[in-house]
């Protein structure tokens, strides 16, 4: 009975994961999974797209990601190491264009960003992952960040699982990227995302209205509709909630991750957060804010978007 339970708990625990990353993300996977898991998921995770699962359930299950993914890389043996901790910080003002060295898994961390992620985005997220190896952790950081979130997602996860493979055949993957990638505009592309536009339409919609356009969305096409309701929402929203909005944030977020989320924030969304603490929950969330010196971009990202998703949560209570 224990290890139904158990099992059981893990099952709904990869669910909520899967739910989160979104319906691309969840395609990815699939393929890798055992035949039986698979169609567990598939069978079940319908219900997981119409439930609302409370804040701190998805800031569980996001933690506890989060501790594996921290636990795999600092675990994780050095292997085709470029760089060396004092050659991190001689490259960081590399100017867009810079000489190739001929060499494949040294040019896949000096050239074009913008032309590399171009390339990458074509890649599956194991491939992805496995270059990434090679690169230095800035540019890690600057690929992830450029890649579309469906996408950031799968590569991390792959990322996590330590991929490996031999030394030749990763120079000949590195060497196909870069010849691709040299095709594409040294410049930032502009992303013609039709999510994007519609998420642009409904925030300049009054919130009487949006709701109305959403539903006709939902009826025609109900995973776009899911991720125009993922993104509709911004950590600045809290700049224009009114007070009574934003207590219903924060009933739902707990200190720690608020404070992670106001790390280098806005100053006005500082204020307001302050204003709408009692005066013992104040000094306790300046006193978390005075401590907080490093807090990493993946850190950062995954407070405010569950600092979001409360603002999601509060917001729709109202609409």
């Amino acid at each position: 009975m224990e290890a139904e339970s158990s099992k059981t708990l893990r099952e709904e625990r990869v669910l909520l994961l899967l739910n989160l990353l979104g319906k691309d993300a969840t395609a990815e996977v699939l393929p890798h999974l055992d035949a039986q898991v698979a169609a567990m998921i598939r069978q079940r995770l319908p219900e997981f797209a119409t439930r609302v699962t409370p804040v701190r359930k998805q800031k569980a299950v996001l933690d506890e990601f989060e501790r594996y993914l921290q636990f795999t890389r600092d675990n994780a043996p050095p292997e085709l190491k470029l760089h060396t901790e004092e050659d991190e910080g001689e490259d960081d003002d590399l100017p867009i264009e810079v000489e190739l060295t001929g060499d494949p898994l040294i040019d896949i961390d000096r050239m074009n960003i913008h032309q590399l992620t171009a390339a990458l985005e074509e890649e599956q997220p194991r491939t992805v992952a496995l270059l990434l190896k090679c690169v230095s952790p800035r540019r890690i950081a600057e690929i992830l960040e450029l890649m579309p979130e469906s996408k950031k997602q799968l590569i991390v996860r792959e990322f996590s699982y330590d991929p490996k493979a031999p030394e030749p055949i990763l120079r000949r993957i590195a060497g196909a990227t870069i010849t691709r990638a040299k095709q594409f505009p040294t410049e930032p592309r502009v992303k013609d995302d039709p999510v994007s536009r519609l998420v642009e339409v409904l925030r300049a919609t009054e919130k009487a209205k949006r709701r109305e356009i959403l539903k006709a969305i939902e009826e025609q096409n109900p995973d776009q509709a899911t991720l125009i309701n993922q993104s509709l929402y911004q950590f600045e929203d809290l700049l224009t909630m009114d007070d009574q909005q934003i207590q219903k944030v924060l009933a739902r977020v707990d200190s720690s991750t608020l404070s992670t989320a106001l790390f280098n924030s806005d100053e006005r969304i500082v204020d307001k957060i302050l204003g709408n603490l009692s005066k013992r929950a104040r000094a306790s969330l300046q006193e978390e804010l005075g401590f907080r010196k490093n807090v990493t971009g993946a850190q950062l990202r995954a407070s405010r978007q569950l600092v979001t998703a409360a603002i999601a949560e509060a917001e729709q209570e109202s609409e």
